[in-house]
């Protein structure tokens, strides 16, 4: 299938990498197709493609990049939904919220993940409930911090 994007152009999209979303992405309940695109260059950046609306794309990333020791552990009736077993069956994202004029402010939204069976071509937004995760986490923050642990580290 051929789709018109208003970030990538003309693309084209295999039936058998669209993505159903279960639930709709939360202030997106109309939008449940999507296409996942890999980020050129960067790998732990990514693309979420509405296949229904050309101009929506959520920008995605691997939270363990910023937060190493991330995890999730979605309940019974999520591993169920998503035609799963067990979480480490499921690729995980976090959507990324990039502010015009202000890199410092790129934050990621860490209690919300994108949980992705990619093999039954499922996925949806999970909310941490019991988790102490922030809604908005600064990106470069962590990588401050990480830096200058493997600068002390290698010292």
């Amino acid at each position: 299938m051929r789709l018109e994007t208003s970030r990538f152009g003309a693309i084209e999209v295999e039936d058998r990498d669209i993505l159903t979303f279960t639930q709709p992405i939360i202030g997106f309940q109309e939008f449940r197709r999507f296409v996942l695109l890999r980020g050129a260059g960067l790998h732990e950046v990514s693309w979420l493609q509405s296949i229904d609306a050309g101009d929506l794309a959520f920008i995605l990333m691997d939270p363990r990049s910023a937060v190493p020791a991330y995890e999730v552990h979605p309940g019974a009736n999520e591993l169920a939904e998503l035609a799963v077993q067990a979480a480490s069956e499921l690729e995980v994202y976090t959507l990324v919220v990039v502010p015009a004029g202000d890199a410092t402010a790129i934050r990621t939204n860490l209690k919300a993940p994108i949980l992705v069976n990619r093999r039954q071509r499922l996925a949806k937004q999970a909310i941490l409930e019991n988790s102490e995760y922030p809604v908005r986490f600064l990106v470069g923050e962590a990588r401050s911090r990480q830096e200058v642990s493997h600068a002390r580290a290698d010292a």
